[in-house]
């Protein structure tokens, strides 16, 4: 590259970054945010973490660790995603969340260099929003980097490298690591210490991870014992609840995407159900639009939600889903916000 190209790039950036400037009063608070980050060694820990973890499944195809045999290539990455990277995502993600963002405005509060922040021309809106855009920004750019390593080791390994699926596996996951460092930043937002950051956002963590699903199911057993709302209407309740929940929502987008097909929306959600042949027959039909078949196996019989003439409902579809899964961006900061602005600093 030339001077005189290496001087216009560096014009065109200057350019973008006052425009930003201009345009969105947190930025500055967003790039600082970003450039304290990269300069950190929690950063430096942060992308290896995310590296390794990541890298590790194709690297040990490519090394010879894991053989899946020419009958196995053509699902291998399938099989990966499916049985280690949608639990490790679900699992690791939430934690690297909590340890880069449940500081994010609680230090800042406890060393008062906040009210600093805020004797320049920022609001707090500005400060949460600031806050919020530059750690995801962070966790997005180190997740980026082991997602492109990763997917060089799949091309070099033995197994089909499908692009298309990759690609809707990065677009999950790095939205999905984006809502959740949007939630523990803004939860930073709403507390006075670090330390009760930490614990509202483990127990966030924890009640995504282990225990919506009774609230789900709870709420179907309330309107059916209470309020005699039964059949179709009661489980398209819980299927509602259920694909709200950020994780579930990770798992149903993703095994979706696997199944592929016609039929593969409906199955990843019928696959959210325990087995009970006329409560599965029940949401196939009524919730799903689906033609629902018992089929016997070696441990009793199994109901199956076939493809019919009728499409899957659009609230229950990948795009919705999706939406649901993104939205608590939006209401992680305004709980946020809301507690924020009214607290005296």
């Amino acid at each position: 590259m030339s001077g005189r190209d290496d001087r216009n790039m560096r014009s065109d950036m200057s350019g973008v970054d006052a425009a930003l400037r201009d345009q969105f009063d947190w930025y500055p608070v967003a790039k600082k945010e970003f450039k304290d980050a990269i300069r950190s060694r929690g950063f430096l820990v942060l992308s290896v973490l995310f590296t390794v973890f990541f890298m590790l499944p194709p690297a040990s195809v490519v090394f010879g660790f894991f053989d899946f045999g020419p009958q196995g290539q053509d699902i291998g990455m399938q099989f990966l995603i499916s049985s280690v990277y949608l639990n490790m995502v679900t699992l690791l993600v939430p934690v690297v969340a909590l340890f880069v963002g449940y500081a994010a405005i609680t230090k800042e509060r406890t060393s008062g260099s906040l009210k600093l922040l805020l004797s320049l021309p920022f609001s707090r809106r500005d400060v949460l929003v600031g806050k919020v855009v530059g750690r995801c920004v962070v966790a997005g750019v180190t997740l980026g980097f082991a997602l492109a390593l990763t997917a060089l080791f799949f091309v070099a390994s033995e197994l089909t490298f499908k692009g298309d699926l990759f690609g809707l596996f990065v677009l999950y996951t790095m939205a999905f690591t984006v809502v959740f460092v949007a939630i523990v930043v803004s939860i930073s937002g709403a507390f006075s210490t670090s330390f009760r950051s930490a614990i509202a956002s483990f127990f966030v963590y924890f009640y995504f991870t282990f225990g919506w699903n009774s609230l789900a199911n709870g709420i179907g057993d309330l309107l059916a014992d209470y309020l005699g709302v039964t059949g179709s209407l009661r489980w398209n309740v819980v299927l509602l609840v259920k694909l709200v929940n950020p994780n579930q929502a990770y798992k149903t987008l993703t095994n979706s995407m696997l199944a592929e097909g016609s039929n593969a929306m409906r199955s990843s959600r019928f696959g959210m159900f325990s087995q009970n042949s006329t409560q599965m027959q029940e949401i196939c039909t009524g919730v799903l639009n689906g033609n629902a078949t018992v089929q016997r196996g070696l441990f009793g019989n199994t109901t199956v939600c076939g493809e019919s003439a009728r499409s899957i409902p659009f609230y229950v579809s990948d795009p919705a889903v999706f939406v649901y899964m993104v939205a608590w961006i939006g209401v992680a900061a305004a709980l946020a916000y809301y507690t924020f602005n009214i607290v005296d600093l």
